[in-house]
């Protein structure tokens, strides 16, 4: 039983990645530009908590998390939560109900 339900989250999290690459083609092919502004304020969301650090660590955390693609990172897990909510939003009527104990 314990396999059964790690298969089953593990089905589930390879589902919203997939679902996650989907809805992003198909956000770049109606309008690349939203995909740019997105990437662009996960980029301004890092500066400002790059700041609130001490001394001179603001810019070279900054540096550091553009040069490994933090924004666009970012911009992936955004679409990985909003394809984890759209599969349960969908599944939700379907759950089998816990009888009360």
């Amino acid at each position: 039983m314990l396999m059964a339900t790690w298969a089953a989250r593990g089905l589930f999290k390879g589902a919203a990645l997939v679902g996650a690459f989907v809805l992003l083609i198909a956000l770049w092919l109606w309008d690349a530009s939203v995909l740019t502004t997105a990437a662009d304020e996960n980029l301004r969301l890092v500066k400002l908590v790059a700041g609130l650090l001490p001394l001179d660590w603001a810019s070279k955390v900054e540096s550091a998390l553009r040069m490994f693609g933090a924004d666009r990172a970012l911009l992936l897990t955004e679409a990985v939560a909003l394809a984890k909510l759209i599969m349960l939003g969908v599944a939700y009527p379907f759950r089998r109900r816990q009888p009360p104990p």
